[in-house]
């Protein structure tokens, strides 16, 4: 369901990222998660843009130096880069600033950072 909601527009979809390891949640931690209250649409350096569902939900797996990283809850979350591949949400100070690309192990910014409107945090 995510992923049909997790769109690209246009055909050539390269963009830059920096290859980069995440640094996992530790099992003692407690559960983060977060839950969006609308729609949040991510421009990516390729003038195109992604969604996030409203209602979404992501729960915290790690951080990069760029900020936390969430992973999708409700399923597999893809945007088109060089090829289709899972996707996390990457934030900081209540915006998001990027994805994580754990098949390519590659942060990718966003164009411009988007802030987040959370609804509710665990």
């Amino acid at each position: 369901m995510a992923a049909a909601c997790a769109f690209a527009l246009g055909a050539c979809m390269s963009v830059s990222t920096q290859k980069i390891a995440m640094v996992p949640v530790a099992p003692a931690d407690p559960v983060h998660t977060i839950q969006l209250s609308r729609v949040v649409i991510a421009p990516l350096p390729n003038d195109s843009s992604v969604t996030l569902p409203s209602g979404s939900q992501w729960r915290r797996v790690g951080a990069l130096p760029q900020g936390d990283v969430y992973r999708s809850q409700s399923g597999l979350f893809t945007v088109q880069t060089r090829r289709q591949g899972e996707a996390y949400v990457v934030a900081t100070s209540g915006k998001m600033v990027g994805f994580y690309l754990p098949g390519e192990s590659a942060f990718m910014p966003l164009s411009r950072p988007v802030t987040l409107p959370v609804e509710m945090r665990q």
